[in-house]
């Protein structure tokens, strides 16, 4: 026998009816069996209305069975559709939805529409409601999420989906993948709106930064950039230890060739120089217009004596901006000062300072010249230098203070202690007489620099080796208070300005430059001289061999009590004489 879930609805039902029947029959034959006192034409009744209510109910029965079955596999088919749609739509991100249904009927033609612009007009079993921008009664509607209220109330809606439940379902969750669709579209075109306006902001931000940094005339990059290249750079050679030289450029006339010539042709030369310095400078190197007629030029990785040469061989290419924009030379005066580190500064600012001090000496001359810090002092100071050298070095480092005094004392011939074996002893002197941190590195500063004002003193005075006429001999007893005024400015060595003024004051008074006696002069200078007096006794000098440790000791305590404090003598020769610093191992 069959499967009565394969029959149709009507054969199961018969199946059902047949089967009450039979049991209905059963049930009278059992009765009169039971009841034999039965009569027997309520015993026929009882055979014929048994089976047919019996069968009547089970038929009913079985219809109700098979509707409930069959509304059952709708419900599981429905529901493997509507799971299967979910997966598509949230696993693969399909939100696709079929537009046209036959089912459904087609709008136009059910309102007689004639507005042949809308989107669906012409369009057969289309699904409208879901369509944004269609008229709608001689207006147009929105996109579907806005316009889905007044579409479920239209005729065509609810023709398409009828009665059935499982259609409005069905119809419901595609409205609802519609609408997921339309947000996600929406949040995609507004994510690439975004992107594109967010790269036009990057690319206008990056324009306005290089503007910002670029020198419009000379396309070089301007003293801002500069700067934070500058530091960059420092930065990186302290690191690595490689050298960094900076070349700081003036045009020393170009004024005067606005004024007879005009700023075109000023800002023709300008744009001359900014292609050569571009031209010069190689890969790692950086160039820079630093404002009005004064450029710079970095030189990574190469030391002070190399970009001197450097400077120098771009003097000579100067020559031909000058031929190319119809100029005489003497209308395009070039110099350039030159610093460096490690040698003339530690830092950023303290290398610019540098440049800036050199370059006021490369001015000094008619002609275009190039100036490297170190040499200054072979360079003789003209009235108001002292001036502006102290301003300029207001912002420099020690490093940079140290180097223009060794500068200062190679020029003197200081060729025996080393600086830095002094500075060393004096902190162990500083210690030794209970001084704190910040005192025993003032100290040691202070033997570094006190000598920094003989860049005020011809080097011919300096290295002389007959005797010194007055004038000669003045002009070395005023170098104390040169130093003073070159460093007066410098903000982190203020403590040291008494010890730079007075180290040349005596014990007996006769020093000077105010004749201070005793313990008038401040401890540092005391100290001061006594170093001073140390290290020129152990120095070759013009008129004299230098001294030995033991004749230099003779003589210090030779001087003690009138040129020295005698307690201060005592105190640096015990520290000489017992090998308590590296300093006297060298030299021994």
């Amino acid at each position: 026998m069959a499967n009565p879930q394969q029959r149709s609805w009507f054969s199961r039902a018969l199946y059902y009816g047949i089967i009450g029947a039979f049991g209905g029959l059963a049930y009278a034959l059992l009765a009169f069996v039971i009841d034999s006192n039965t009569r027997y034409e309520f015993a026929g009744i009882h055979l014929f209305i048994a089976p047919l209510i019996a069968g009547a109910f089970a038929f009913v029965l079985g219809r109700e069975e098979d509707c409930i079955r069959g509304q059952a596999l709708q419900l599981e088919e429905a529901r493997n559709r509507f799971t299967s749609l979910a997966h598509a739509a949230i696993a693969d991100d399909d939100w696709e939805v079929n537009l046209h249904d036959i089912g459904a009927p087609t709008c136009w033609k059910v309102k007689g529409c004639h507005a042949t612009d809308c989107p669906v007009h012409g369009k057969h079993h289309v699904r409208c409601w879901l369509i944004a921008g269609t008229l709608c009664d001689g207006e147009v509607q929105e996109r579907f999420a806005r316009k889905l209220n007044d579409c479920v109330h239209c005729d065509v809606y609810r023709e398409t989906i009828g009665s059935d439940p499982m259609n409005q379902i069905g119809e419901t969750f595609n409205n609802l993948i519609w609408a997921l669709s339309e947000k996600e579209e929406m949040l995609v075109q507004a994510h690439r709106e975004l992107e594109t306006k967010y790269h036009e902001l990057e690319e206008q931000q990056k324009e306005t930064r290089r503007a910002a940094e670029t020198d419009a005339l000379t396309g070089l990059g301007n003293y801002e950039h500069f700067r934070r290249y500058l530091k960059k750079f420092a930065v990186r050679s302290r690191r690595y230890g490689t050298p960094l030289s900076l070349l700081l450029i003036d045009l020393e006339h170009f004024k005067t060739i606005n004024n007879e010539y005009g700023f075109q042709k000023g800002d023709l030369v300008l744009q001359a120089v900014g292609a050569l310095l571009k031209a010069e400078i190689g890969a790692g190197d950086y160039t820079a217009r630093y404002g009005g007629e004064e450029f710079v030029i970095l030189l990574h990785g190469l030391e002070g004596e190399a970009a001197l040469e450097f400077a120098e061989n771009l003097l000579e290419k100067f020559k031909r901006v000058a031929e190319d924009a119809d100029l005489s030379r003497e209308y395009l005066v070039v110099n350039i000062g030159v610093a460096d580190i490690p040698d003339c500064a530690a830092d950023a600012g303290s290398l610019l300072t540098a440049a800036d001090t050199a370059l006021l000496f490369a001015r000094r001359k008619k002609d275009s010249s190039v100036a490297y810090f170190r040499d200054l002092s072979e360079m003789e100071l003209e009235k108001g230098d002292l001036d502006r050298l102290g301003s300029r070095l207001d912002g420099a480092g020690l490093e940079t203070l140290s180097a223009l005094a060794e500068a200062v004392n190679a020029s003197d011939q200081y060729q025996g202690e080393d600086s830095e074996d002094l500075s060393s002893l004096a902190v162990t002197l500083a210690h030794d007489l209970g001084m704190n941190r910040e005192q025993a590195r003032a100290l040691s500063l202070a033997t570094k620099l006190h000598d920094i004002g003989k860049i005020g003193v011809p080097g011919s005075v300096l290295r002389k080796t007959g005797k010194l006429s007055d004038d000669e001999l003045s002009m070395v007893q005023r170098h104390p208070e040169i130093g003073q005024r070159i460093l007066e400015e410098a903000e982190q060595i203020k403590d040291l300005i008494s010890a730079i003024l007075y180290h040349h004051e005596r014990w007996d008074g006769m020093g000077y430059p105010e004749r201070l006696r005793g313990e008038q002069i401040p401890l540092m200078a005391r100290i001061v001289g006594i170093f001073d007096a140390y290290r020129a006794m152990r120095c070759d000098r013009p008129y004299r061999r230098a001294l030995v440790r033991k004749q230099a000791a003779a003589e210090l305590r030779k001087g003690a009590g009138t040129q020295f404090d005698p307690d201060l003598v005592e105190r640096f020769l015990d520290l000489v004489e017992n090998d308590s610093c590296e300093l006297e191992r060298k030299a021994g």
